[in-house]
């Protein structure tokens, strides 16, 4: 496998190929271009994904995944290409791994459409155009409102839910309310009340379920340690499973409507 390396200076363009089978090279061809006065290097990741190298002041190496097509290594001004290279090398397959779960999640992303269709369990329930007669004329802003509102209204889904898992697992809850977040699914207090998304509504139901089975388990203890964990796999045995499963919808945590 070939490493074609291109280093861009203010007066010179150099570029060396250097053979190597090491396990980073083994999965692409990088292409580095460097920007000697922003101190930034451009590194393209198997033909697709751009990795931005940052140089400054720090101690350490940093890499962060933006999203399948883009990342960002933050590393100190005085670092080698070599170190860099040696760093990326052990960030192989993690960077492969990651690029792959981001994929998924953008397809699954891609196939929902809030402003033209409504979902309930994970389904497109109908055209957002049947929340009401005059849809169509309103604008983005009031089509938004329309659309939470619907959902809001249909919140009884989530309640009668959560109200039917707490009898059966015996777990006890005392109100339940809709909330609106773009970072969390849902809440339990000391008082015993429950706060859920609203847009739990859009999810598949087994995913609902155990975001229920979590909140309710809070109020046997009130925070993430084991004992939360053994209680949660007590009412929810495939919680580890429905976990990754339900991180893959964060994108409508985070949809504007």
């Amino acid at each position: 496998m070939q490493k074609i390396l291109f280093c861009i200076t203010q007066q010179h363009i150099w570029c060396y190929v250097h053979n190597s089978y090491n396990m980073l090279w083994c999965y692409a061809t990088f292409c580095i271009v460097e920007n000697f006065v922003a101190s930034k290097i451009f590194l393209c990741y198997n033909d697709k994904m751009k990795i931005e190298i940052v140089k400054m002041k720090r101690k350490t190496m940093v890499l962060k995944i933006i999203d399948s097509e883009n990342a960002v290594l933050k590393v100190p001004s005085n670092f080698s290409q070599k170190k860099i290279d040696a760093f990326l090398q052990s960030k192989a397959r993690w960077l492969e791994k990651t690029i792959a779960k981001m994929k998924e999640r953008e397809n699954l992303s891609s196939s929902f459409d809030f402003m033209n269709y409504v979902y309930l369990e994970g389904m497109p329930l109908h055209p957002t155009s049947e929340i009401s007669l005059d849809f169509d004329c309103q604008s983005d802003e009031k089509k938004k409102k329309l659309i939470k509102k619907f959902y809001l209204s249909n919140f009884g889904r989530l309640e009668g839910l959560a109200r039917e898992i707490a009898q059966k697992t015996g777990l006890k809850v005392k109100e339940i309310k809709p909330t609106t977040s773009v970072r969390i699914w849902g809440s339990f207090n000391s008082s015993k009340v429950m706060k859920l998304n609203w847009k739990l509504l859009i999810l598949p139901e087994q995913l609902c379920e155990y975001v229920i089975c979590h909140e309710l388990c809070h109020g046997l203890f009130m925070n993430h340690k084991p004992k939360f964990w053994q209680a949660v796999e007590k009412v929810c045995p495939e919680y580890k499973s429905l976990k990754k499963q339900l991180a893959a919808y964060s994108f409508v945590l985070k949809a504007d409507f």
